[in-house]
């Protein structure tokens, strides 16, 4: 019997279907940034760093697929060829079972999970008949296009080089470099134990069925349930790899203050202090775009500083800062001017900012409130 050909897989590329440009740059999502990632191995961290790089700030949608070659993570790492191909299939394999978990309310403010709308999407496509994995040295990932919103023209982001994550040998450590990243601007990451224990994949531990662990009280099982554990086992390895990166940090403990508790009060928040935060200088794609360009010349002519530029510019976005500026001119032009325009100005815009980003953190909370990426059969 011949065999059926409309069944037969085209072959994995032997060779380079594209000549891939790596902006060596990964612009990462507020969203992915900050969901409550799932651990995995620092090799499909790579792998996905290596992916997301070649997404370029023109491109309007996802490539059908996305290689490179596996000497690229080779020079990453010490590793045999033959302990790198073993490590970049496991990967593969890893990457193949990540899902993104979304849950909206079908209602403003409902609490009700009955009006909740739960859904999954794989994080890569595996039903094309271009296929995930490798193939002669060149490896092959095919991004699920649902998910393209989140690579594609995205407008709040974080963003990290790519030459110093690729050498991080920690999940841990790579959380860091992605997390303080967008901070670098403001110099500090303030943050509470419970948000830091999701965020660091030390929240509340899952049986297979996704269900809640307990213990013999009822209460919730929690990875290092002890937070002095909690901050040696999840900051003491980031500290030493990031100390030689721009996102070198140290950290401070908050404690409870009050609360009539006996003996050493207990810690409530950390206070991460980037050592080289970013200095005041505005990017310089701001000042030579033509559309973010014409804005801040505006602002600067109303004495807006540079820092508040950086630190709001992008959370306002370019058409609210227009309008502020023809707002400030119609004021100029009646007879209710502007008496101290960098009293003034700087406050309002301060005021929009902090407004800003107060509705991102509640679209961030509500909108998707439970953005967890996991590798669903890795338990």
């Amino acid at each position: 019997m011949e065999p059926d050909n409309k069944n037969t897989l085209p072959p994995l590329p032997a060779v380079l279907t594209y000549q891939p440009e790596h902006q060596q740059v990964v612009k990462q999502h507020w969203n992915v940034t900050f969901a409550r990632q799932k651990k995995m191995t620092p090799m499909a961290k790579r792998i996905m760093a290596l992916v997301i790089d070649q997404i370029r700030d023109d491109d309007f949608e996802l490539r059908p697929h996305y290689q490179f070659k596996i000497s690229d993570l080779a020079s990453k790492s010490d590793l045999s060829t033959q302990t790198l191909y073993n490590y970049v299939e496991a990967a593969l394999r890893e990457l193949a079972r990540v899902t993104w978990e979304f849950q909206k309310p079908r209602s403003k403010d409902s609490k009700n999970p009955k009006d909740y709308e739960w859904y999954v999407r794989n994080l890569l496509d595996t039903t094309k008949d271009e296929r995930v994995g490798y193939q002669d040295g060149i490896v092959t990932v095919l991004l699920n296009p649902q998910l393209a919103p989140y690579f594609i023209q995205i407008a709040h982001y974080s963003k990290f080089q790519v030459e110093s994550y690729m050498h991080l040998r920690s999940w841990y450590s790579m959380r860091f470099f992605e997390i303080l990243s967008a901070f670098r601007d403001k110099g500090e990451w303030f943050v509470s134990i419970d948000e830091y224990r999701q965020l660091m994949d030390c929240w509340e531990q899952k049986d297979i069925y996704d269900r809640v662990k307990k213990d013999k009280k009822g209460n919730p099982v929690m990875k290092y349930p002890s937070t002095k554990d909690l901050i040696t086992y999840t900051v003491t390895e980031p500290i030493e790899e990031l100390k030689d990166t721009n996102l070198a940090f140290d950290y401070e403990p908050i404690y409870e203050q009050g609360g009539g508790r006996r003996g050493r009060p207990r810690i409530i928040a950390l206070n991460f202090k980037l050592l080289h935060p970013q200095t005041d200088e505005l990017p310089s794609e701001w000042q030579n775009h033509p559309k973010t360009a014409h804005a801040i010349e505006g602002m600067r002519r109303f004495k807006v500083s540079d820092r508040n530029l950086r630190l709001y510019a992008k959370d306002i976005g370019s058409t609210r800062i227009l309008q502020l500026l023809r707002e400030w001119q119609i004021k100029e032009a009646s007879d209710k001017r502007i008496d101290d325009r960098a009293k003034y100005c700087n406050a309002v815009f301060i005021r929009e900012g902090k407004a800003a980003q107060a509705r991102e953190y509640k679209l961030y909370n509500k909108e998707v409130s439970e953005r967890v990426i996991r590798p669903v059969n890795d338990r």
